[in-house]
């Protein structure tokens, strides 16, 4: 867990990486991070802090970025900037970008070549890979952009959403469990009093289906905000008037138990 509770600093790293020469020690050949986390970005410059330590100590650095592209799209730093930190990334063309299926790895032509190899090696691959190639290339032109910056795209859109859903939440009393950066806004219903199960149910009843606490908005359904907003309204309002009964309630019952004590 990260010290600062949002996401990983050097000083998390260097006071678990193994860099000396004990024998009776395991040591450290791969820091993988990820960007972004919870909705959370790893800022430009603490990626680049991690990469000089681990260059430093020749250490690989891989990048789990399913979500990078929305870091980006945030303003946080181009694709090219955080990829020339890490020796690889992957990219997820299904996350965030809406194409049915895919991911990429980003690297030096020496890794991608031996990547290709051990892919072979253990039965991956796939012959036929445009029909997975062309959604790709439109899920990164159209959703995320043309540009290193998300320029053009769509991504954008969700992250106002996201903050318009936290805002919404707000205005009720609510708490979110991380900062709302990108396009996730994470709901505390333990604050709230509600469980995950009537949050589904109030859900279903106002036309939303909803998982769980973590609210991912994407580029559809910014555009249809009015309409999804009004429902989550409706919903943030019952469990919010579910919480005033069951806090009248425990009022009531804690003021007769002191009387009869």
């Amino acid at each position: 867990m990260p010290e600062n509770g949002i996401y990983l600093t050097l000083e998390d790293i260097a006071r678990n990486a193994c860099i000396d020469e004990d024998v009776h020690s395991c040591p450290t050949k791969v820091i993988t991070l990820e960007n972004t986390l919870n909705g959370v970005i790893m800022p430009l410059r603490e990626m680049k802090r991690i990469a000089a330590f681990a260059r430093q100590h020749r250490i690989a650095l891989h990048c789990d970025g399913a979500r990078l592209w929305e870091a980006s799209a945030a303003g946080a730093g181009s694709l090219v900037e955080f990829c020339s930190l890490c020796d690889t990334v992957s990219l997820c063309f299904s996350k965030g970008l809406g194409a049915p299926i895919g991911s990429i790895l980003v690297g030096s032509s020496e890794i991608i070549n031996r990547a290709r190899w051990i892919r072979k090696s253990i039965g991956g691959g796939l012959r036929q890979a445009g029909v997975v190639a062309a959604p790709a290339r439109v899920a990164v032109d159209e959703t995320f952009g043309k540009g290193p910056n998300g320029e053009g795209g769509l991504l954008q859109d969700s992250h106002i959403v996201a903050k318009m859903i936290e805002d919404l939440w707000a205005r009720f009393g609510g708490k979110v469990l991380y900062p709302v950066q990108t396009n996730m806004c994470w709901l505390d219903l333990k604050a709230a009093g509600c469980s995950t199960a009537r949050f589904v149910e109030l859900g279903q009843d106002a036309g939303l289906k909803l998982m769980g606490n973590r609210l991912v908005a994407h580029y559809q359904i910014a555009q249809n905000q009015d309409d999804v907003l009004q429902r989550l309204e409706q919903v943030f309002r019952r469990l919010w008037e579910e919480k005033a009964g069951q806090d009248t309630e425990e009022a009531i019952e804690n003021s007769l138990y002191r009387n009869e004590t």
